[in-house]
Formats: C-alpha cells, structure tokens, sequence
C-alpha cells in the first residue's frame, strides 16, 4: 500500500558555534547574533519520510509554521524529494508547542488524508520535545516518539523501532499516527538525510509555496492559545581549565598529579 506523510519542518537558531555575547542586558538574543538552519531532527525525519516513499509509494507534504529567516526549508524539502510544501503565515518564534499544535493539526487535515505525520524529536529552541505529542492529541491520533525507523507500513498500521534506555523496541501503531523521530549520531545512521538533487534544484526553484493564513485554518488567534513563554535567557560562563606541566620522568610528581585528579582537585 502506498503511504501519505506529512512532515513538520522548522527553522531554529544554529547554536554550533557561537563567538561572544548573544544576549542582551534584558535576556534576549541580539539582533543578528545568529544565524538559523534546518533543524537536524526535522530532516531525519523528512529522510524517514523519504524512505517510506521510496519503498511503496505515496505523496509527502512538507508543512511549516512562519516566513523564512534565512533558510528556506520548506524548499529545501522539496529539493531532497517532497512532492508538495505548505507554509502556514504565522510568526513561530511567538508561539508555544501548544499555539504550534493547534495550527499544525488544522493544516494536516487541509493535506491529502495523510497516514502519518512525522516530526523532529527534539526542539533547539525549547528542548522540551513535546510538540509530536501535543499534536497528536489536538488530531486525536496516536504517537510514538524517539523512533529510529519506520520497518513497515501495511494492514492499517505501522510498525516501528524505537529507542529506549539500553535498547531499541518495536511498535505497532495504527494509522494514522504521529512519530516523532530522534536524532541521527552516526554518518551510516538510517535516518542521516540525503542531500538536495540538483535536478530537483532546477525544477523547484520558482515552485510557489502555498501560504496558508490562521483564520483560514480556523484559527482566529493564534497567539491567545500561548501558554508558555520564554521571559529571559541567561548564557553559561565558558569552564576555565587551568593546565600544568609535569615532567614526565619524575616519578614521584606524576604520583602526585594523579593523586590530586582522582581526589578531583
């Protein structure tokens, strides 16, 4: 059976590498001071995505919530094989999981009767990994998180393998569902992305991405569904590791050093 996914994509701060002060006196990151990228899981997701499709068929809709920042990833998506993007005209960086969720279902009901609906586990701007669940609870849908691979797709169900502590298990879930994909540690990783196509590039690159407003979703305002919002950040001072130098032949001072390291001085 051919299976149709919907995967959510988001654009976050790219934290990798960061040089000076990013904040300002009141807690807020500073105009400019990052830059933004695909968040990582969202692609491992839309690389699951990639696979189902590759395997038996079906359409993939890429949805996000917001105007690119600086990365277009609704067209990257298209770039690396989904064959539609919905972009939803709302600001993301003032909505909480749960303002995202309600807007999210209403544009997954708006797609082709999707079978699944697959999104990043973990979240760069909030870390709290909860937006697959909350989104599975405005569809009325099951959902299943920390997933590794989607192993089949038949019968009216899918089966799935999923990380838990010192092992994986496998999961049968009825469709449709939300899966919440983890993060990718490994380059021969199942779930590592696939690059763009060039082809693709090409054919995509004038591609119109329908923009979908709130109210058309049914969703008069979303930022009256905001519950949780972030007041402040506060940056981590850098750990200063103070070095020594021992000679390497006295004996008695490398006792002495290893000593003071297993007392943790």
């Amino acid at each position: 059976m051919s299976c149709n996914c919907v995967v959510i994509v988001r654009e976050v701060w790219d934290t990798r590498d960061l040089i000076g002060s990013i904040l300002d006196e009141a807690g807020h990151i500073k105009p400019g001071a990052l830059q933004t990228r695909f968040e990582p899981e969202d692609l491992n997701a839309l690389e699951v995505a990639l696979r189902i499709k590759d395997q038996q068929g079906g359409k993939i809709t890429a949805i996000a919530v917001g105007a690119p920042r600086g990365v277009e990833v609704l067209r990257e998506c298209l770039y690396r094989g989904a064959d539609a993007a919905v972009q939803v005209d709302a600001d993301a960086s003032v909505l909480d999981d749960r303002a995202l969720s309600v807007l999210l279902a209403a544009a997954v009901k708006k797609t082709d009767a999707p079978d699944l609906v697959l999104t990043g586990t973990s979240v760069v701007d909030g870390e709290n990994a909860m937006l697959g669940a909350m989104l599975a609870a405005e569809l009325a849908w099951d959902h299943v998180a920390w997933v590794d691979a989607v192993e089949a797709v038949a019968g009216g169900q899918a089966v799935v393998k999923r990380a838990i502590e010192m092992g994986y298990e496998t999961v049968q879930t009825p469709l449709p569902s939300v899966i919440s994909i983890g993060v990718a540690l490994l380059e021969d990783d199942p779930r590592s992305p696939r690059p763009a196509k060039a082809m693709l590039k090409l054919k995509m690159k004038k591609t119109p991405i329908p923009v979908l407003t709130p109210a058309e979703l049914g969703v008069a305002d979303p930022a009256a569904l905001v519950t949780t919002r972030v007041t402040r950040r506060e940056s981590v001072p850098p750990r200063v590791i103070e070095s020594r130098q021992v000679d390497p032949e006295d004996v008695a001072a490398l006792k002495t050093m290893l000593n003071e390291v297993l007392k943790g001085k």
